[in-house]
């Protein structure tokens, strides 16, 4: 499924092709097609706007994993703006840490999939 189907049929989509560096909120160099696909649909429509959320695994504490989670969220917030021009006001950015997991932080494949920034949409069309 699209980028723009998921936002449209789950109101959410996980950019799955990010790539951080470890233990970092710096996003790793490069073009990602995610990121391409959000641009696209977001300036098709100045009325769209998006809350790019962090989330961890449980590796460290609730405090630091929120922090780090959130910071990821805005480096991908400023990218977004920066390389794709997308407006500021049709991006938020928060961060969750580990409280909304997809797998089970028990295993190395659970925990990366884990850490993961999406694009949740606030409005509707």
């Amino acid at each position: 499924m699209s980028v723009a189907e998921s936002l449209r049929q789950r109101g959410h989509v996980i950019l799955s092709d990010l790539n951080f560096q470890t233990g970092s909120s710096q996003l790793s160099d490069g073009s990602y097609a995610t990121l391409e696909a959000l641009a696209v649909f977001l300036l098709a429509d100045p009325s769209r706007r998006v809350a790019l959320v962090g989330h961890t695994d449980t590796v460290g504490s609730l405090a630091v994993n929120i922090n780090l989670s959130r910071q990821r969220a805005d480096s991908v917030r400023q990218r977004l703006i920066a390389e794709y021009g997308v407006p500021p006001s049709q991006l938020d950015a928060e961060g969750m840490g580990y409280l909304s997991p997809i797998a089970p932080n028990v295993t190395a494949e659970g925990r990366e999939a884990n850490r993961r920034v999406e694009a949740v949409l606030l409005n509707t069309e």
